[in-house]
């Protein structure tokens, strides 16, 4: 696995929407954001660009990221918001200029299909946190902000959290993959599919039926998935929808069901995904995890 070189005062950070639309003054934001940290910034030629919910068409996305991956100048990509529509452009992104000039690539939700290819077609580290959409809900010293440009700044994060009581207790190391598990759900049986095989998974959603996050979790329990791994970390299911007839559990508690059967350690309530809190985390690098009654471990 390829890491990406730390940054430094003054690096160039490029702004990209691979997927939804976002508003020019949200755009403008993030740029005095970075500014006021030191960065130049290079904005993508359709980042506030308008096709339907998109941010702008298949073609303008797909070459704005391209242009990005590909450019020696730019050395972080922010996605600038996740929504829908990364799914739609990565056939036609090439990994060959980006593998000369590796480079940081941040954001989550839908970012969760960028994240999967660079695992598995060009084989580099990304890392799963906060994007331009959320910069103006922030303060400069939150400690998802801070923690966020150290980890850019080659300083890896050590977390602890509060246990939970849907946890299982225990130790385990491996490659740190996943993202949004409808995203992971979507890219089954595809070139994205990620082999699971003695690695720990980080899974949040938003917006899900409980019923449709347990068909999810059953899809991965049939394939063998959820088998193979060596752990298993649950961040926020926010803003999570039921039906009139209740499903009567929630979602950690259909996720602990799923994997019942399986020994590994399992941490939910871990603080990432579309809650206000959304720690760093770096997908393609080995962490060691460990679960215990009284504090919960993530280190990188």
């Amino acid at each position: 696995m390829i890491f990406p070189k730390s940054l430094e005062k003054g690096s160039t950070i490029g702004i990209v929407a691979p997927a939804g639309k976002i508003d020019a003054e949200t755009i403008h934001f993030a740029e005095k954001f970075f500014h006021k940290r030191a960065y130049k910034v290079v904005l993508g030629e359709n980042v506030c660009n308008s096709f339907h919910q998109f941010a702008g068409n298949d073609e303008h996305r797909a070459a704005d990221l391209q242009h990005m991956l590909n450019s020696p100048e730019i050395d972080a990509i922010f996605c600038a918001r996740g929504g829908y529509g990364t799914i739609r452009i990565i056939d036609q992104i090439d990994f060959t200029h980006f593998l000369e000039y590796p480079k940081w690539l941040v954001g989550y939700s839908d970012i969760t299909v960028l994240h999967a290819a660079l695992q598995n077609k060009a084989g580099v580290a990304s890392i799963h946190g906060p994007m331009p959409k959320n910069f103006p809900d922030k303060a400069d010293d939150e400690e998802d902000m801070e923690a966020l440009f150290d980890l850019l700044h080659g300083q890896f994060p050590d977390y602890s959290i509060k246990p939970n009581e849907n946890n299982r207790n225990g130790e385990a190391e491996g490659i740190l993959i996943g993202g949004n598990l409808a995203l992971i759900y979507a890219l089954r049986a595809t070139p994205l599919d990620t082999n699971p095989h003695g690695k720990i998974l980080f899974i949040e959603d938003i917006g899900e039926y409980l019923y449709s996050v347990d068909r999810m979790m059953q899809n991965l329990k049939l394939s063998g998935f959820l088998k193979e791994l060596s752990g298993i970390i649950v961040g926020d299911f926010t803003d999570m929808k039921d039906n009139d007839d209740p499903y009567g559990q929630t979602a950690f508690e259909i996720v602990k069901e799923a994997v019942a059967e399986y020994d590994y350690p399992v941490m939910m309530g871990f603080p990432a995904g579309h809650d206000h809190l959304n720690l760093p985390l770096v997908f393609g690098k080995r962490v060691s995890m460990k679960v215990a009654s009284d504090c919960c471990q993530l280190t990188f």
